[in-house]
C-alpha cells in the first residue's frame, strides 16, 4: 500500500501501516457521489488523494451550504468513526479522483494502534476548527470575487491539479452561500480579465498570479495558520 498521497496516512509509523495495509483499498470517487448521509452510520473512512468531497450542512427550509471541503490533507469519517459513529451532513464528491477507503472498525483499531496517527488527527481538527472560525469573518466581511478566487486557487491545491477543477457553479454557489447568478457574474468577471475559462463544468485557471492578486487576505492568514500546526512537533496533549 504506497500510501504517498494521503497525508494522514503518510504519518503511519511502518509497523502498524504494514499491519492494517490488508484492511484498505483504493477507490475511484465519481463527481456528485454521495458517501454520507446525515444522520446515518459512518462504517467506512476516506482518505482522499487526489478527489475532493464537499460536506454540506442543509437547512430545514431546504436551502444547502458547503461548510468545509476533504481533500488529501484530510479525511472523511475519522472523527465521527470514533465518536457518535453518526455523519451530521451530507458528504458528496465534488472532483473526481483515488482516495483510501477502510471499514470504520478497522480504522478505530489503527487509531488506538497509532501516535503519530492520532497526533496527525489532532493537527488536522486544529485546522479545520481555524478555517472555519476563519470563514465566518470571511463571508461577512469579503467580496464574492474574492472569496471565489481563494476558493478554486485552494480547490485546485487539495485536489492536486494546478490548472484545472471539474466544478459545476452551482457546486461553486453552494461552497460560497450565494445564488447561482452572483457565481455566474464573479466568473464572468474573472473570464473577461483572463484569469480563468468556464466551459462545461469545468474550471480552468489561465492565469494562477492573478487569481493570487484577486483572493481575499484568508488565503494567506490560513495558509501561515496551516503550516504553524503542521510543523508542530508537539505530542497530543504534551505538557
Amino acid at each position: 500500500m504506497a500510501m504517498h498521497g494521503n497525508w494522514l496516512l503518510n504519518c503511519l509509523e511502518p509497523a502498524v501501516r504494514a499491519r492494517f495495509e490488508p484492511r484498505t483499498r483504493q477507490v475511484e470517487l465519481e463527481r456528485g457521489e454521495v458517501l454520507q448521509h446525515p444522520g446515518a452510520e459512518v462504517g467506512k473512512v476516506y482518505f482522499p488523494e487526489g478527489a475532493l468531497i464537499g460536506l454540506i450542512s442543509s437547512m430545514a427550509g431546504g436551502d444547502a451550504v458547503q461548510t468545509a471541503t476533504v481533500g488529501w490533507d484530510g479525511a472523511l469519517g475519522v472523527f465521527e468513526a470514533c465518536g457518535t459513529r453518526q455523519s451530521a451532513f451530507l458528504a458528496e464528491v465534488q472532483v473526481e479522483g483515488p482516495a483510501w477507503v477502510m471499514a470504520a472498525e478497522d480504522y478505530r483499531r489503527m487509531y488506538a494502534a497509532s501516535d503519530e496517527l492520532r497526533t496527525a488527527v489532532h493537527k488536522y481538527v486544529e485546522i479545520l476548527l481555524t478555517e472555519a472560525r476563519q470563514f465566518v469573518a470571511c463571508n461577512a466581511l469579503h467580496s464574492v470575487g474574492a472569496r471565489l478566487c481563494r476558493s478554486v486557487l485552494e480547490a485546485l491545491e487539495r485536489s492536486r491539479d494546478g490548472r484545472s477543477l471539474p466544478v459545476t457553479q452551482e457546486s461553486l454557489a453552494q461552497m460560497l452561500g450565494v445564488q447561482r447568478t452572483t457565481v455566474t457574474a464573479a466568473i464572468s468577471q474573472l473570464q473577461a480579465a483572463g484569469a480563468l475559462r468556464s466551459t462545461r463544468g469545468v474550471l480552468q485557471v489561465l492565469k494562477p498570479k492573478a487569481l493570487e492578486d484577486g483572493a481575499c487576505c484568508c488565503r494567506d492568514t490560513l495558509r501561515m495558520a496551516r503550516a504553524e500546526i503542521y510543523a508542530s512537533d508537539r505530542t497530543v496533549c504534551d505538557d
